[in-house]
């Protein structure tokens, strides 16, 4: 922390030690979200207070990012942990105060920088630190990318703008490849913060659950040092960006215009890395050794976070698997998995049966599912891997499918890709084969559950969707299907979602049910 140059007063409230110590005694009286509200208040003060020198400033914003520093972590995975549920209130609470704190954090950095830019009284004193307050405004500005990203955007094109002039004045200035130490942080400089950035921004966050974007901002710390940025485009750098915010970062194309405020920026060889932890995953069916990504992330989840960025690093773009075609219609849709289960399965467990079905509007089609627009009053339940029954217009019965991807755009509409799991299907009973079973993972009353019209006839194999964590490698089932019984015989887990597992078993024995 900067040491104060002068013992001349600010109308700050913490420009004092005595008030610093006065607060941090508040703080251990206050809840993560109370405290970060008010470090916001005190960021927004350091613009306004008189006769606050530049370098008192930084000292000021320094103590209260090191306070608030837990409080964000703690923030950060209770909105993006394994097991959280939590009210609509609450994540909207937890969402704007940490997006309200680090565009505060961000602003008052870039004051910081703003004085020494046009050289005012005292500003002269930053100069050794610049790299270091370039850096965390970079950083700032990294952490609002991140959070915008966790709903899905839109982004600010704002923010662009400032990772761009940020990035700027660290060129201009000479200073991108000065290396600094940031708080209880290894080395780092202006150019890998700002790569930070970029490389999220590129790496398609929008088909990621928030626990796979946090995954992926962890990944490209690690792997910051192996990313490049250029003039020119290249085999690992086929990203660009504009540093006058005039648009998102992307895949480089011949259409797109590129100036001298374009840069081109990619993974360079930290594809390979990624690749490495697929294979031992897959070898290993456990998380790679000495890969710090926190606690109580599921190997499954880890997985499909390193594939998805394997496609999306590699510089060759994958190609569409199935053609889009444009078609317009409007269809019915239900979420969550009993109304999933009761619409797919043609159930009617209530008189009245009372959904939550909403209206949708499909705009593509594939042979693999849809893409749909959904307006700002729907749908405010969504996210990627939301588990979905949709009716079409001229049809009867409900498909299961799976939201892979979300965009929002400034009216805070959404535009969705959907995957149909399946047509139709046809509810069935599961339960234990064995009644004397130990940790069966399904009840002895037997679990309500859909067999899926996947159209894999008479392969003695079928797919059912049922109720998070009900399914088990070890774990034989009886399936009750109208008057007969089957043996199945678990093959593997296709997918697990947040409320829903979808499984393959192999038909063993099948014998009518004398009852």
């Amino acid at each position: 922390m900067l040491s104060l140059i002068s013992s001349r007063r600010s109308d700050h409230p913490l420009d004092d030690k005595a008030a610093r110590r006065a607060f941090l005694e508040d703080v251990a009286r206050m809840k993560p979200t109370v405290l970060l509200g008010e470090l916001s208040a005190h960021l927004d003060t350091v613009k306004t207070a008189e006769n606050l020198r530049p370098a008192r400033a930084l000292d000021i914003i320094a103590f209260l990012e090191s306070t608030g520093e837990a409080a964000l972590q703690a923030l950060s995975a209770e909105y993006v942990g394994p097991a959280t549920r939590m009210t609509k209130f609450h994540q909207a609470l937890i969402w704007s105060t940490v997006y309200t704190y680090c565009t505060q954090l961000a602003e008052a950095h870039r004051f910081c920088l703003a004085k020494w830019q046009v050289g005012a009284v005292g500003a002269s004193g930053l100069k050794p630190h610049l790299p270091k307050i370039i850096c965390l405004a970079l950083r700032a500005c990294a952490n609002q990318l991140k959070w915008a990203l966790f709903r899905h955007g839109p982004v600010n094109p704002h923010l662009w703008r400032e990772l761009g002039e940020l990035y700027r004045l660290a060129e201009g200035a000479l200073l991108t490849g000065t290396v600094t130490t940031l708080t209880r942080e290894n080395e780092t400089t202006d150019e890998r913060e700002f790569l930070r950035a970029m490389v999220l921004a590129a790496s398609s966050p929008d088909a990621l659950s928030p626990m796979q974007i946090q995954i992926v901002d962890t990944l490209i710390a690690s792997f910051v040092s192996h990313f490049r940025l250029s003039q020119l485009p290249g085999p690992g750098t086929f990203y660009v960006t504009d540093l006058l915010g005039r648009h998102a970062p992307g895949r480089y194309s011949g259409t797109r215009k590129k100036d001298e405020h374009s840069r081109c920026f990619g993974p360079a060889d930290a594809v390979t890395g990624i690749a490495q932890m697929v294979d031992y995953i897959d070898q290993h069916k456990a998380a790679p050794p000495h890969l710090e990504i926190g606690t109580g992330i599921d190997v499954g989840i880890l997985h499909a976070t390193l594939r998805h960025l394997v496609r999306y690093w590699s510089a060759v773009p994958q190609e569409r698997k199935r053609l889009r075609r444009r078609h317009t219609e409007r269809v019915t849709v239900v979420h969550g998995y009993e109304d999933v289960v009761a619409s797919v399965g043609g159930l009617f467990l209530e008189s009245p049966f009372v959904t939550n079905e909403e209206e949708w509007l499909i705009e593509n089609e594939s042979d693999g599912g849809f893409g749909a627009f959904v307006p700002s009053g729907e749908g405010q339940w969504l996210k990627v891997g939301s588990l979905i029954a949709l009716r079409r217009e001229e049809g009867t019965a409900y498909g299961a499918g799976v939201v892979r991807r979300i965009v929002f755009d400034e009216k805070s509409n959404r535009y969705l890709g959907i995957e149909l799991l399946a047509a139709g299907g046809t509810a069935v009973t599961i339960l234990p084969a064995s009644m004397s079973a130990k940790g069966s993972t399904i009840p002895p009353q037997g679990e309500l559950c859909i067999l899926m019209a996947t159209g894999a006839a008479n392969t003695g194999e079928v797919t059912l969707m049922m109720r998070a964590a009900l399914f088990s490698h070890s774990q034989t089932v009886l399936m009750q299907a109208y008057d007969h019984r089957y043996l199945l015989l678990p093959l593997g887990l296709i997918e697990q979602g947040e409320d829903f597992d979808l499984a393959r078993y192999r038909i063993m024995e099948e014998h009518r049910n004398a009852a």
